[in-house]
């Protein structure tokens, strides 16, 4: 849905220049122009849209795309009225300019923020037949969805009734708990004007469930007595993160998607988990979550192949989880996805396309380098330097990287997360390359021994699997709710239970608890509270993963982090 916007900017190479601060009044329009597409690019809205304010002046030659540009960092940067002025600007004072109708899908997107939903559908029908008419339908499930109010839902279908997603989405409502015995009449009427799936909406099953029911599998470790459990450090994730999904839940019901949470005690132990996994109404779940530990996840594989249901491990990073189970899904990218989502950004983001790895011998840091270097090859790129090393034996590593010639190298890559090897390769660049781009951890971040100013002033680029912007105004909403709630801050388990469950909470609403082959079509998209969630390789549309693809890559920008590669 929201990678429409990018799509007009794609045909503009931007991608990897490091944005200058906003100079609009020195510059020529060419570079202001130029920077501010990189500062949007960056997130850094507000300067972006410093540059570009001078641009929309009617008389300047880059007017249209300035303003086009300048409302969607307004609306990124969550100033939807000041988008809504540029858009009509844009409009009176160019209204034959060829990229229009891109402009009218922002303007549709700006609307819906403003809770103008009715204006915002119509601007959405005046693009159909056109090229952006599968965007247009995308946008408006993502706003209809989110409607709470039941009344003011029904007022839209009264006046869009011959429109079949707003039809849809009302119908998807209904089962999804705002079902009443008197609907039914309306419902099939529904389902026979629009002609949707009567198995899904209408079937005995769907009506008396009116819901989804997702089964939780996680070490609970209820056969212990109170005081144990709550000394166990080593169980409070699994409660952070149950405590998050009862969030989540609470915010779909209010959208209108109830979601029914059974929850199930298991742990390591494989027999445990094959008897709850026998239990009859474990067959009749929509989706189950967990378990989380490896032995325990295979089991929990076989019973999804035999039942056709999808589970969802919540922590593995591992894709044996998976194994070409295609009712397998990991909520966090694997370690090989993560290595060729950073290599792929160095690969087009970092000239000469040569690079230099260098990782520690431990057993994912080897695999890390090992896909990393299989993927930036794969793309043309070169491998320079492959070496491993061993940081206790720090005399031999700083021997290593002393040694290194960095003489037509495009990028260097440690992989490591120790203390040696973050003080080596820092210590190297800034004597020897401080322009020198590194990609590595975003573990570096809290080693003591390097401050975030000797980071910063060097272009290092840490692959951040789960990073968090947490002053976006959902994030700030989910600590303050979740601190209410629970009289504690949110931890990243927390975070991700909530996450995990709102994501395919809605997947389940939208298409059903057979969502597969959905997810290889919705591609990657920003989530509530994560940067970005999807099951699609972008450099592989319509081939369904097991894992998810997106990968944040950030770096720090005036001692702040900011993702580089931000979903649009």
């Amino acid at each position: 849905m929201k990678n429409r916007f990018w799509n007009y900017a794609a045909t503009l190479a931007v991608a990897g220049m490091l944005a200058l601060p906003a100079q609009a009044q020195t510059q020529d329009p060419a570079t202001a122009y130029s920077n501010a597409k990189v500062l949007l690019q960056q997130q850094r809205y507000d300067l972006a849209m410093a540059e570009l304010l001078p641009l929309t002046d009617g008389n300047s030659g880059y007017a249209p795309e300035a303003s086009y540009f300048y409302a969607l960092a307004a609306l990124k940067g969550n100033k939807p009225d000041e988008a809504y002025k540029m858009l009509l600007q844009l409009q009176n004072q160019h209204a034959s300019w060829a990229g229009m109708a891109d402009a009218d899908y922002l303007l549709a997107n700006v609307l819906f923020e403003q809770g103008e939903y009715e204006r915002a559908l119509s601007k959405l029908q005046e693009l159909q037949g056109s090229a952006l008419a599968t965007d247009a339908e995308g946008l408006k499930r993502y706003y209809l969805t989110r409607v709470t109010d039941r009344a003011k839902y029904e007022q839209l279908l009264r006046r869009f009734g011959s429109d079949k997603t707003v039809a849809q989405v009302y119908a998807d409502k209904l089962i999804g708990g705002w079902y009443r015995p008197q609907d039914r009449q309306s419902l099939e009427r529904l389902v026979q004007q629009h002609n949707l799936d009567r198995s899904r909406y209408l079937s005995k099953n769907a009506l008396s469930s009116a819901g989804f029911e997702v089964a939780v599998l996680l070490p609970f470790q209820l056969n212990q007595d109170y005081a144990q459990t709550a000394r166990n450090s080593k169980n409070k994730f699994v409660t952070d993160m149950y405590a998050g999904m009862r969030m989540a839940q609470d915010t779909l019901k209010k959208q209108g998607i109830n979601v029914k949470l059974f929850a199930y005690d298991t742990s390591a132990d494989t027999m445990g988990v094959k008897r709850i996994l026998s239990q009859p109404e474990l067959q009749q779940m929509d989706l189950i979550i967990g378990p989380i530990y490896k032995s325990a996840a295979m089991v929990a594989g076989r019973f999804a192949a035999k039942n056709n249901i999808n589970v969802v491990n919540p922590l593995s990073q591992s894709l044996d989880v998976a194994d070409g189970n295609s009712n397998i899904f990991l909520f966090e990218s694997s370690i090989a996805t993560q290595a060729r989502q950073a290599a792929t950004y160095a690969y087009q983001n970092f000239s000469p396309k040569t690079a230099l790895i260098l990782f520690e011998n431990a057993k994912d840091d080897t695999t890390f380098a090992y896909h990393y270097r299989q993927q930036f090859q794969k793309l043309g790129g070169k491998v320079v330097g492959y070496r491993k090393f061993s940081p206790n034996q720090a005399a031999a590593t700083a021997s290593l990287f002393r040694g290194l010639n960095l003489q037509d190298v495009g990028h260097m890559a440690v992989f490591s997360d120790k203390m040696t090897a973050a003080v080596n390769a820092t210590s190297l660049l800034q004597s020897k390359a401080q322009k020198l781009p590194l990609v590595t951890y975003d573990k570096w971040l809290d080693i003591n021994q390097i401050s975030l100013s000797q980071l910063d002033n060097l272009e290092v680029y840490f692959v951040s699997p789960k990073y968090i912007n947490k002053e976006t105004p959902a994030n700030k909403w989910f600590q303050q709710a979740y601190t209410s709630k629970y009289n504690l801050p949110p931890s990243q388990y927390a975070y991700t239970g909530f996450e995990m469950l709102y994501y395919f909470g809605r997947m389940l609403q939208e298409y059903g608890p057979q969502f597969n082959q959905q997810l290889s079509a919705a591609g990657v998209q920003p989530g509530l509270i994560f940067t970005g969630i999807g099951y699609t390789n972008p450099n592989q549309r319509g081939q369904l993963q097991p894992d998810n693809q997106y990968v944040p890559i950030t770096k720090l920008e005036n001692l702040q982090l900011s993702v580089v590669n931000p979903v649009f």
